[in-house]
């Protein structure tokens, strides 16, 4: 079964469901992906995580991962904000990538923040920040179905091949 089906046939089947539950689908490749779902309806969906493993970069040099991040940011312009490359850290095998710019209200930021690191594992998730204090919440990203499936193939999709240079 298509990943595009597999996302599909798991939305319809959460409508109603409780939550949170995490749901996992296969690519058909070494790479798996798993969401964080806390709510699902007919149009859309709520998620506090989006992971993905890509087995194939294990052992991977630096640069294979940065491809990733860099190949990721330059395809998903679809999001509230646009994402870039923020930090790349060779020694601990992480690239940050966040919302440039994140989403400023008066009273509050908002932003994505994407790591990928070492063994080949991204992280998606959405955070907030309230004016006046230092630390970030978590949030859930809301999108369409139909936005959520794009979101999971282009990532898929984006994973570098081993012999790319």
């Amino acid at each position: 079964m298509s990943l595009q089906a597999q996302i599909t046939q798991s939305l319809a089947g959460l409508k109603g469901s409780a939550f949170p539950k995490t749901i996992g689908w296969a690519t058909g490749t070494r790479t798996a992906v798993e969401v964080d779902f806390t709510a699902v309806d007919s149009l859309g969906c709520a998620f506090a995580e989006l992971r993905v493993a890509a087995d194939e970069l294990q052992g991977v040099p630096f640069d294979r991962l940065k491809t990733w991040a860099e190949n990721l940011c330059r395809k998903v312009t679809y999001l509230l904000e646009h994402i870039g490359p923020l930090e790349a850290d060779a020694e601990v095998q992480t690239v940050l990538v966040r919302s440039t710019p994140p989403t400023k209200q008066p009273d509050q930021t908002t932003f994505y923040e994407m790591l990928v690191r070492a063994p080949g594992v991204l992280s998606l998730r959405r955070y907030v920040r309230t004016a006046g204090q230092a630390d970030r919440t978590p949030c859930d990203l809301q999108v369409t179905h139909e936005v959520l499936v794009k979101l999971v193939q282009d990532i898929v999709a984006a994973v570098p091949t081993v012999a790319e240079e």
